[in-house]
């Protein structure tokens, strides 16, 4: 197991909080979000819309976190809580994806399959189960 922290480990951990803080910001914004998967905004779309601001605020943090860190054993814990999210978000997407406006749930669902390869590849690299892409 690698113990310094790869390149390819810290790109992941800034990319993810880029995007992970611009749907906090958006999905604390319910006015904005909710007409974006075609949902009427009321006071119980607003509770969720922010709930959900709040999980990925939580998320970005710790992607803020993984970036700051100096070695893998400090934010090993996060990249596979962060694989486990994405996998079961992608099981959500999938069943939910009726509830939706597609184009919304499509760009949704193509987002979080790129997270989840992008901290696949990083656990595995970290890990040495496969091959450093970048050093």
């Amino acid at each position: 197991m690698a113990e310094e922290i790869l390149k390819f480990t810290k790109i992941t951990f800034i990319i993810h909080f880029v995007i992970g803080l611009l749907f906090t910001i958006l999905f604390w914004i319910p006015d904005i979000t909710a007409p974006m998967f075609g949902i009427a905004v009321n006071p119980d779309t607003s509770a969720m819309s922010r709930t959900i601001g709040a999980l990925f605020a939580g998320l970005t943090v710790t992607s803020l976190f993984g970036f700051l860190a100096k070695e893998w054993k400090q934010v090993k814990i996060v990249a596979i809580a962060e694989i486990a999210y994405l996998v079961v978000g992608i099981i959500a997407h999938i069943i939910s994806f009726s509830a939706y406006e597609v184009g919304s749930v499509v760009l949704s669902l193509i987002v979080t399959i790129i997270f989840l390869v992008l901290f696949l590849l990083t656990y595995l690299q970290q890990e040495e189960i496969i091959k450093t892409l970048w050093k």
